[in-house]
């Protein structure tokens, strides 16, 4: 967005996680090398950048010195200054859209799981988040994971069958179970093995029972996320919004509503974070101007 407010540039980048080094810092050159050439045909003043991002991982102590390495390698050899960075984590970010001067509760299920909760004063809480190894329950990463195990547990397992057994299999282009071991503890298996997770509601669908008992169990994940953050701003919240590309899967929806209905409204996320963001950018430079 330009000085003055007119929307220059969008598009669509990723994976963005600061902790993922080389593949974040991949996203942010392919970034820039895209937008680069756009600020340069409507302006010939020098180019000053402000950073207003919300990106995952910005939980480690140096994100901000992260992200400065990332955009001066990306910036090398151009007449372009980053005059400022305001760096939250993705999440944080959407809440702040949603709720920007009331209380309530957003939960995210992408790649990961978390929930994030403002309260009358405008403290945030949150729970869950804690990254793929020890949490990120209900999100696309579980999912994936939940469906491997399940094919594993019907190819080995006396009483396990699923039809997930065959899909997974399938999506993975492989004949002997053996194979799954190469393909996961030999890579950088996290987005393989989300890559894994619709086949639960493909599944389901196809009424596998293995299938929907892990789509409860998902939406129960995600329901105690919110419960528990609901009593951290002291239930506050009439409402939730879900966000995050795990909610397109409308069974997963449809549960996690009707274990919250008597309790809260649930809504499903229906806003472009990123324009939304700009314009709360837009809003704070002008109010800097004004000061």
């Amino acid at each position: 967005m330009s000085s003055e407010g007119k929307l220059v540039f969008t598009g669509t980048f990723g994976p963005s996680n600061l902790l993922n080094g080389t593949e974040f810092e991949e996203s942010m050159v392919t970034m820039f090398r895209a937008i680069i050439p756009v600020l340069k045909d409507i302006t010939r003043d020098k180019i000053v950048l402000y950073f207003y991002a919300g990106f995952a991982g910005t939980s480690s102590n140096d994100t901000d010195s992260r992200f400065t390495a990332v955009s001066k390698k990306s910036l090398l050899g151009l007449d372009i200054t980053v005059d400022n960075t305001d760096l939250i984590s993705d999440a944080l970010l959407a809440l702040n859209v949603y709720y920007p001067h009331k209380a309530g509760l957003l939960l995210i299920s992408g790649t990961g799981s978390i929930c994030y909760g403002k309260d009358e004063n405008g403290k945030i809480f949150r729970t869950g988040g804690f990254g793929y190894l020890i949490d990120d329950h209900g999100s696309g990463y579980w999912f994936g994971k939940e469906a491997i195990k399940a094919a594993m547990y019907s190819h080995y397992h006396y009483g396990e069958k699923s039809l997930l057994e065959d899909m997974v299999f399938r999506h993975f282009s492989i004949k002997d179970p053996q194979e799954v071991y190469d393909l996961i503890y030999k890579n950088n298996s996290k987005m393989i093995i989300a890559s894994a997770s619709e086949l639960v509601f493909n599944a389901f669908k196809e009424g596998c029972p293995v299938a929907e008992k892990i789509i409860h169990k998902g939406a129960d994940e995600l329901v105690y996320l919110v419960l528990n953050c609901s009593k951290l701003i002291n239930g506050r919240s009439p409402c939730v919004v879900l966000h995050g590309s795990v909610f397109k899967q409308e069974i997963l929806i449809e549960f996690v509503k009707k274990k919250l209905i008597e309790l809260m409204n649930v809504y499903l996320s229906d806003k472009r974070i990123d324009l939304e963001a700009a314009n709360q950018i837009y809003e704070k430079y002008l109010n800097q101007k004004e000061v």
